[in-house]
Order: C-alpha cells, then structure tokens, then sequence
C-alpha cells in the first residue's frame, strides 16, 4: 500500500512536449514548488493513485492517454483534496469547451507567459502572496487575467 503525501505545494505536470514540460518543471522549481512531470495522460494517472497535488497543469493533447482521459479518471476517482487543474493547450475554442468544468478551473494557451505561470501555479499552491494578484491582474496573456478575475484573486466582484 502507497503512502499519500499532502498535496501542499505539489505540482503535476502533463504535457507530451519535452521543451514545454521541462520549461514548465524548471518554472515550478524556481517558484519552489515540488512538480512530478510526465509525458502523457497514463503517467499522470499513476501518479494520482499514489500522491495528491495541489494543482495540475494538464495538456490536452498527449500520446496513450490524453488529458481528457485524465479529466474523466479525476471525475470517476476524486482525490481527497481536489486538486486545482488547470489546462495548458493549444487547441482551438471549441475544442478545450469540451473540458468539465467541475474538474478543469481554467485554460491556459500555449504559448503562455512564463513568469505569468509561475506565479498563477504558486498563488494556487500555496495562497496568496501580497504581490502575485496584481502581478496576474496585470499579465499580458488574457487567459491569465480572466483566471484572475474569475477566482477573485484582487477582491474583484465575480458577478
């Protein structure tokens, strides 16, 4: 029997393109947040039978199993501690709408703000630090200040 650790501060990241997960994990290092990586939806699933995170940042589009597969495994097998997943995609509008909105809290598209996403995947983590909600208010990718705007990371009315 595997032993769950807690899922503070721990990051998985799924994403089949090794440049774009190894810049993703060096990010999350940076931001001095654990980060398991994996190159498609069946590693990732391995790893949320034994270990909880505290978010994940999930490409849709992987070899085996694609992040959709891994949306439907966290619908059928909720973690104790729900993680905050956040898709990293390139597909088109329509395309990403097919996502549960139960399961996903947001989109990010590729190609994303590096400092952007860093600082979006430590607010998640670990709460809230007094600079990062202005930081991700101010982002130049729209997708990052919509995020903000929808979980009130300034005080914003979500209405």
């Amino acid at each position: 029997m595997s032993e769950q650790s807690s899922p503070d501060a721990h990051v998985l990241v799924a994403d089949d393109d090794q440049a774009i997960r190894q810049l993703i994990c060096t990010i999350m290092r940076r931001e001095r947040l654990e980060a398991d990586c994996v190159a498609d939806g069946l590693e990732a699933i391995e790893l949320l039978k034994t270990k909880e995170y505290a978010v994940i940042l999930l490409d849709l589009m992987m070899p085996r199993l694609d992040g959709f597969g891994v949306i439907e495994y966290l619908k059928q097998n909720p973690p104790q501690h729900k993680p905050l997943v956040l898709v990293v995609t390139a597909y088109a509008d329509q395309k990403f709408k097919q996502v549960d909105p139960d399961i996903v809290a947001g989109v990010l598209r590729k190609p994303f703000e590096i400092f952007d996403i860093g600082s979006l995947v430590r607010l998640c983590a670990k709460g809230f630090d007094d600079q990062i909600p202005g930081q991700l208010s101010a982002s130049t990718d729209r997708a990052i200040r919509e995020f903000a705007r929808l979980h009130d990371v300034r005080g914003y009315d979500k209405n």
